[in-house]
């Protein structure tokens, strides 16, 4: 395996890692698009390490794919301001990404391939739109906007309070945790939704406010309907960030060939988790299950390459 350390230019310059199974021939190639968050080219934060895309580079370049994933914008060693970041840049990006493997002599021009992580999902038919790609794989996407999948999670946390047993329930549901959130949340999506500025103070917090409401005004599924190229859409039934049914319509939404898996068992973060779902517990569930259990979901990794060796044949 050869990992060259790579930038490239949007309107900022982007720092990645380009990973190629060998430098002396050409390569069928994956361009990573980050989930939502402050996260580098591994979909790592200073506070919470996957490594997702990394273990997904490493996967790839035993098939024999080469892939390239990058350090978002403002983060690692990315120029820019992640705070100030909008969802168009974001697309921007991943754009002159794929740009940049398109012309890179070890890739095979033909063989392209955009995989989202996430938010990454929102984002990719927007890409396809700026610059046709091969093939797309959906990991842990959602069909509506990033406030339909908070809504979701809304949902999912005062179900889990009432019918929480013991003190503790009784506690949550006296205190009347699940409906304060909701009320909370609607405060604070309706704060960013209503100012014009780039970055709105929420308590101590800086938030991108440009972020949220480019997100909210964002409707995927036009974008979905003119997506050509064959689609693998793949999420977890324990995924409590989006809502797992939402994959067979992003599968249904494109205007290619698709196909749709649900992972039992399989999280946010591609992983296999043991315990119950829970957004009481979800951190303490994903440091465990990242702590635990290094590795990927074995059958999100077979579910990928099987699509991979019957999408595109040996050039």
């Amino acid at each position: 395996m050869v990992e060259q350390f790579v930038e490239f230019k949007s309107d900022v310059t982007l720092k990645g890692t380009l990973t190629l199974p060998s430098q002396n021939d050409t390569y069928p190639v994956v361009v990573m698009v980050h989930g939502t968050g402050r996260v580098d080219r591994d979909e790592n934060t200073k506070s919470i390490k996957i490594n997702a895309f990394k273990k997904l580079a490493d996967f790839f370049e035993e098939i024999g794919f080469a892939t390239l994933r990058y350090d978002k914008r403002g983060v690692g060693e990315s120029e820019g301001s992640y705070l100030e970041t909008g969802v168009w840049d974001l697309v921007h990006d991943a754009t002159a990404a794929v740009e940049f493997v398109k012309s890179h002599p070890n890739v095979k021009q033909d063989r392209v391939v955009l995989l989202g992580h996430s938010e990454g999902c929102w984002l990719v038919p927007a890409v396809y739109q700026n610059v046709p790609v091969d093939g797309i794989i959906l990991l842990a996407g959602g069909v509506g906007s990033p406030l339909d999948s908070s809504k979701y999670q809304m949902q999912v946390l005062k179900e889990e309070v009432e019918h929480l047993n013991g003190i503790k329930g009784m506690l949550l549901r006296w205190l009347n945790v699940g409906e304060k959130g909701v009320k909370a949340q609607d405060k604070f999506f309706n704060k960013l939704l209503n100012s014009e500025d780039a970055v709105v103070r929420v308590g101590l917090n800086k938030v991108n406010a440009k972020w949220f409401r480019e997100h909210f005004q964002h409707d995927i599924t036009k974008e979905l309907e003119q997506v050509k190229c064959p689609v693998l859409a793949i999420t977890g039934s324990k995924d409590v960030q989006v809502k797992p049914e939402d994959v067979l319509q992003l599968a249904e939404m494109v205007g290619g060939p698709s196909e749709y898996h649900i992972i039992k068992d399989m999280n946010h973060l591609l992983r296999e988790q043991k315990e119950p779902i829970s957004l009481l517990q979800l951190k303490t569930i994903y440091k465990n299950e990242i702590s635990n259990n290094q590795q990927l979901e074995p059958e999100l990794l077979t579910t990928i390459k099987s699509w991979l060796e019957n999408t595109f044949q040996p050039a």
